[in-house]
């Protein structure tokens, strides 16, 4: 049964600390209606690598998912499984099996014959009591009240309980709809709604999901009903949903508020009602939002004739005219082309979309051209997403589209945008990731005032003039050029109103004068700042001259050139105290830069160093009170790290005790890898790392002892050929005093990883 609350059940037992701790590794993916083996197993594999996949192949597939499974205990949940053909079942799952004894496959599912073929033991969830019920309409609707709640609020909301179903899900509709006023008159309005006794709507809808989308205000419900182009399952990108409902004219922002600001309460009011729920797919700070099938059902009944989804396997000319129109890819890997020519009389169509499957994404799903009369007649046309397709071009008559406000072309074939597209003075967004094709962008870009989103792929270089785009408030990506008419740094001075991630590559092509231009300092917007030194020079080998002597000098010369413009160039580049995840990589100067001491980055909770290749030390990143995850990757001239690590630039071994115990106060995740010339790691007081939770040290293989810590860290070992097992049990020797010391597990594989767990207190990888 719908809606009885399987998946949230699970959800809450997964995230339980006592299942989490039990577990290497935990995985959720929603497998939907549409079975597919090779979609659901490459969302297992991007799963576990947390990264987008292009790799179709099943057996390649099978082979990654052990490479990654192999040894360790998993926790993987299956969420919505449909499809009872057991050959399916048995291909899906055969890698699954080369995890480590107790790992565990939880599967959630309405059909009895799917139960029956996954195990013998299933449990049936039954309908809550009435009183249950109440119990979470009470907690939507009334969340701050205590003891005196006034008794014939209560007596009503009973009432409006028992017509619920016992069905949790219908309850949280109710108690969101009674939230918005709490009076007797409001709520016995809602008790009294005709739609609870409305037969022909109980068909369709739960009456209670539908009552509480009749209490949301115009705009939401405008916003809410043109999700219905979206299928059952999709993962919405909380960003990209905002974007679409701008485009449309449905955020109404007005004085200083801005439109995503507007748009992003629209988006989190209709999270606080239930509408949407966080994706248990994906980490909490991705943005990603799934939505129940009864909502999307209810969304499909609300939108009328003004929103259609097509499937492309039924493809039918439409009796009436819809503003909004998507296409859904129901069939995987189809090499049938789509025939667009029936649509092209829509005059009126607002909305066109191509929407795939999350486990198509790396492919192009959709075959299709675009004939050069849907350009040409779709005058209204808002927003125009051509993502997934096979197209190569546009047309040039694509700037006669004049209300044209957002344009997606990620994973295409596109090789080129016509010059026209500078025309469409009130586009906005502009989406061309994964576009591995296309080489440039149009020269005429920065004719695209009203442009507030940019997202392109990392390698191409910016034509001069993006200065000019002052609304910009997304640009993931920024490549530093390196000619006259590529978009100098500089250009970045101007655009304060940055948010989110900005990723800064070809910092090779700078000076330090140059840098200091790009003013990132007044970007109070920008949460996440990768700075990438896009090419690295091996230095360290000899320069020869032409009868083939090694010239030392100038390779010596050469070194602190670059070296010492690299130092400059970090030094200038130094972030708003706003901060809160910061990534440098492939960094050739010496040091790190002061400001990561004395810049007051309060809210910096993840810091990557990755491909440094000239830094001796660490930088003191101690005191930092927020930071929660480090990541040390290949710096090969880090022989010791020492107390400059801890912070206070080296004074830690002379500070008095308060100060020690706030060293990395937060740091709950610490990763050491390919540290080739990493001997010792001093200087560490017991009070110092006192949340460290997980502690990964791969590839340092002259590494020798590791410290000891009191907070008991999951550790994990690999490819670190003098940290033999007896210097990890020394290490692990105040564990062993625990009142159960062969709960303690040493695992070694044939890889060279060594896992130390203790099963009362372990931590998931």
């Amino acid at each position: 049964m719908a809606g009885v609350g399987k998946t949230a059940l699970v959800q809450h037992v997964c995230d339980m600390e006592a299942v989490r701790s039990r577990f290497d590794l935990r995985l959720w993916i929603w497998v939907s209606q549409v079975f597919d083996v090779v979609g659901v197993a490459r969302k297992i594999v991007e799963a576990i690598t947390r990264s987008r996949l292009e790799c179709g192949e099943l057996s390649t597939l099978h082979e990654l998912i052990v490479e990654r499974l192999m040894g360790k205990r998993c926790l993987i949940v299956l969420d919505d499984v449909w499809d009872d053909n057991p050959s399916h079942w048995d291909s899906l799952t055969a890698p699954l099996n080369r995890c480590a004894p107790g790992s565990t496959v939880v599967v959630t599912t309405r059909s009895q014959k799917v139960a029956k073929m996954v195990s013998p033991k299933v449990y049936h969830l039954r309908c809550l009591s009435d009183d249950n019920c109440w119990l979470i309409c009470q907690r939507r609707a009334l969340p701050n009240s205590d003891a005196k709640i006034d008794l014939e609020l209560v007596r009503i909301g009973e009432q409006i309980a028992k017509k619920c179903g016992g069905l949790p899900l219908a309850a949280e509709a109710a108690g969101s709809a009674l939230s918005t006023s709490i009076s007797c008159t409001h709520w016995e309005e809602i008790r009294e709604n005709d739609l609870w006794s409305d037969m022909d709507v109980k068909k369709l809808v739960l009456p209670a999901l539908k009552v509480s989308y009749d209490h949301l205000s115009m705009p939401l419900k405008r916003c809410f009903a043109f999700c219905s182009l979206f299928p059952k399952g999709f993962v919405f990108d909380k960003d990209a949903l905002v974007q679409l409902w701008n485009a449309q004219g449905f955020v109404d922002a007005e004085g200083e508020c801005s439109p995503e600001f507007v748009g992003n309460g629209y988006f989190d009011d209709l999270v606080s009602r239930c509408f949407f729920h966080p994706s248990p797919s994906h980490d909490t700070g991705e943005g990603k939002f799934i939505m129940h099938d009864l909502y999307q059902e209810l969304a499909q009944f609300v939108s009328g004739n003004e929103c259609r989804m097509v499937q492309r396997h039924n493809l039918i000319k439409l009796d009436e005219c819809p503003w909004h129109l998507s296409f859904v890819d129901k069939e995987s890997n189809s090499v049938k082309e789509i025939d667009l020519n029936s649509f092209c009389g829509h005059r009126d169509l607002r909305t066109f979309l191509f929407v795939a499957r999350e486990e198509n994404h790396g492919e192009m799903p959709f075959r299709t051209k675009i004939p050069s009369e849907i350009i040409t007649n779709f005058e209204c046309l808002r927003a125009l997403d051509l993502s997934n397709t096979n197209i190569k071009e546009l047309p040039k008559s694509i700037g006669s589209m004049i209300h044209l406000r957002y344009l997606g072309l990620e994973n295409t074939a596109i090789q080129m945008l016509p010059e026209s597209i500078c025309a469409l003075f009130h586009l906005q967004t502009v989406k061309l990731n994964y576009c591995s094709s296309l080489t440039q962008l149009p020269q005429g870009i920065k004719l695209l005032l009203n442009l507030r989103c940019l997202e392109i792929p990392h390698y191409i270089q910016m034509p001069s003039g993006i200065a000019e785009l002052t609304r910009l408030q997304r640009l993931p990506v920024f490549a530093v050029g390196n000619g006259s008419a590529k978009c100098g740094i500089e250009e970045l001075s101007e655009l304060v109103s940055l948010r989110g991630h900005l990723h800064i590559t070809g910092l090779n092509n700078l000076d330090g004068e140059q840098a200091a231009k790009a003013n990132l300092w007044n970007k109070m917007g920008i949460q996440k700042l990768t700075l990438e030194w896009s090419e690295h020079t091996n230095f360290n080998e000899n320069i020869c001259d032409p009868i083939g002597n090694s010239v030392t000098g100038i390779a010596d010369s050469r070194v602190h050139e670059h070296t010492a413009a690299a130092d400059q160039v970090l030094k200038c580049l130094k972030p708003h105290s706003n901060l809160e995840e910061l990534i440098i990589k492939g960094y050739n100067g010496s040091s790190f830069p002061t400001w990561l001491v004395w810049l007051p980055l309060d809210r910096l909770s993840s810091i990557e160093l990755k491909d440094c290749h000239s830094c001796k030390a660490l930088p003191p990143l101690g005191c930092l009170p927020s930071l929660k995850h480090i990541l040390v990757q290949s710096l090969p001239s880090v022989k010791l790290i020492g107390p400059e690590f801890f912070g206070n630039v080296g004074d830690i071994a002379s500070s008095s005790t308060s100060n020690v115990c706030n060293v990395f106060p937060a740091l709950e995740s610490l990763k050491f890898r390919n540290l080739e010339a990493w001997e010792e790691w001093s200087g560490i007081n017991s009070e110092h790392f006192p949340n460290l939770k997980y502690l990964s040290v791969v590839r340092c293989r002259k590494l020798k002892e590791l410290p000891k810590f009191t907070s008991e860290p999951k550790l994990r070992i690999r490819h670190c050929d003098l940290l033999q097992m007896p210097l990890c049990e020394k290490y692990w020797n105040p564990v062993k005093h625990m009142p159960s010391p062969s709960e303690i597990l040493y695992t070694c594989t044939a890889e060279g990883d060594i896992f130390v767990l203790e099963a009362s207190c372990s931590y998931g990888v």
